[in-house]
């Protein structure tokens, strides 16, 4: 890869430069950033910007008007609770509260209201000043390990009175990714954040004559019959509708079915999967199996469901409201609304989720493990929030209770089809052991960017899209091992 060695080389000259003027006592931009911008800009200037859309966090949807929450104080007397948005904390602390007699007033929310790919930023500003509080920090998957793994920022749950008992009846996938890299539980998520393929059934029983998801699941259980699939819709509806929204909905999918991390021995690592996905994104693109250049997050992807240019999102537990389906069926009464159903799709995955971590200068110790318990462990209370939510919990025993009293009608968006039963089938066949690294969000981004300009035009061939993904990882990673691809 002979881009690779000028970028390292040029990551080594700037860094030396900038240890010179250090020394002079000037402000310099960090080398990392230089070396990023300096490798990326040929490819970037060819691409559409919806590159850096297509992989954002579900939370990036995030309104500044969290702001206000932002701006609470710090109160040692209180749980502190630090989070990059409102959207979960609010109701759970409503239920928490209601169901156990506390008081909001014991909590101290601090909101950044930013995205969740920017909370990282912001806590490492708030964590840096010793006399602010926190006991509870929420997390994300792509980025959790780099609190998890650094004990001046968490401790162990054990240290606040968890035990093995208290993890029997997780999913393991998410005390998986809960774990430092040496073993130690320092995280739970109240989320087993599993996904599905949502479609809508009017056009697929108009275009492929189909009525029900188990006849459609017929059709898209594999990546093959997935893209044959996506071919005989095009044509029916003689290129009107799309299979599917966006690649950056298919890449989630194919992310979190990689055998390989990202990182091993310090060496950056390409797997089969990402390979495969890249000729996908390109077959989709090139053939209109998806709408072309349409940026996640945007307000045309969220009208898209309001027409008949897609026929589906992929979508994670979190996504069936707001965050995702309901929002693109137009709201409540909107105009697919009810129109919409899931199925398990090509292959099980799961995208996001949030990771409760207690902060290693929590002075609450006991309210911390009483409100991660709540959530988590506690099957009774943890099937509550489910079912208030409408969010598949990480319990298997809440789980499994709802599933068998058959109460739970699931969201409305679906029109009478319980998001849970799919989701149940794909939140046992995750297997993340050994898949998270502390570098995953910066990589992930970083691919995902690459396949979107190739398949733009930026990149000639799936060589000069690999050459551009690792000169982009180099640029913002020079401490990794790219021995492998040179």
């Amino acid at each position: 890869m002979k881009n690779l060695k000028k970028t390292l080389a040029m990551i080594s000259s700037v860094v030396m430069a900038g240890s010179m003027f250090a020394a002079c006592g000037n402000d310099t931009t960090p080398a990392t950033d230089s070396a990023a911008d300096t490798t990326t800009a040929a490819a970037d200037a060819a691409a559409d910007d919806t590159a850096a859309a297509d992989d954002a966090a579900a939370d990036d949807t995030a309104a500044a008007d969290d702001t206000a929450a932002a701006d609470t104080a710090a109160d040692g007397d209180k749980l502190t609770v630090l989070c990059w948005n409102t959207d979960d904390i609010d109701p759970m602390l409503a239920l928490f509260c209601e169901k156990t007699g506390h008081s909001k007033d014991e909590f101290n929310v601090k909101s950044f209201g930013c995205g969740g790919g920017e909370a990282a930023e912001n806590y490492d500003a708030y964590l840096a000043d010793a006399s602010n509080d926190a006991d509870i920090m929420f997390v994300e998957a792509d980025w959790a390990l780099k609190y998890i793994n650094d004990d001046d920022a968490t401790k162990p749950l054990s240290d606040i009175g968890f035990t093995d008992a208290d993890y029997a009846d997780l999913y393991d996938y998410t005390l998986e990714i809960g774990k430092s890299t040496s073993g130690v539980q320092k995280g739970l998520s109240w989320q087993a954040a599993a996904g599905g393929f949502c479609y809508r059934e009017d056009l697929a029983e108009k275009y492929l004559n189909v009525t029900t998801p188990d006849d459609f699941q017929a059709l898209v259980s594999d990546w093959d019959k997935f893209v044959d699939t996506a071919a005989k819709v095009k044509d029916a509806s003689n290129g009107g509708t799309a299979l599917t929204s966006t690649m950056g909905g298919v890449w989630q999918v194919f992310s979190a079915a990689r055998k390989t991390p990202w990182v091993v021995d310090n060496k950056l690592q390409l797997d089969d999967e990402c390979k495969k996905f890249i000729d996908l994104a390109k077959s989709m693109y090139d053939n209109g199996y998806v709408v072309k250049d349409l940026a996640q997050w945007s307000t045309d992807w969220y009208a898209a469901g309001q027409t008949d240019s897609t026929m589906g999102y992929f979508v994670s537990t979190w996504g069936f409201g707001n965050s995702i389906l309901t929002q693109a069926a137009g709201g409540e009464g909107g105009a697919t609304y009810g129109k919409w159903k899931v199925v398990v799709g090509p292959q099980p995955f799961y995208w996001g989720g949030t990771w409760a971590t207690v902060a290693t200068r929590c002075n609450n110790p006991e309210l911390a493990k009483e409100f991660i318990s709540f959530f988590t462990s506690d099957a009774d209370t943890a099937r509550a929030y489910a079912e208030s939510k409408g969010e598949f919990v990480s319990n298997k025993k809440a789980m499994e209770g709802i599933l068998a009293d058959g109460t739970y009608a699931g969201e409305g968006v679906l029109g009478g089809q319980n998001q849970f039963e799919v989701l149940n089938d794909v939140a046992a066949q995750i297997d993340m052991a050994g898949g998270i690294t502390e570098y995953d969000s910066t990589i992930k981004q970083a691919f995902n960017d690459a396949v979107t300009q190739y398949c733009q035009g930026a990149y000639d061939s799936v060589d000069a899209t690999i050459d551009g993904f690792v000169d982009k990882v180099a640029g913002s990673l020079p401490e990794l091992d790219y021995s492998d691809f040179e």
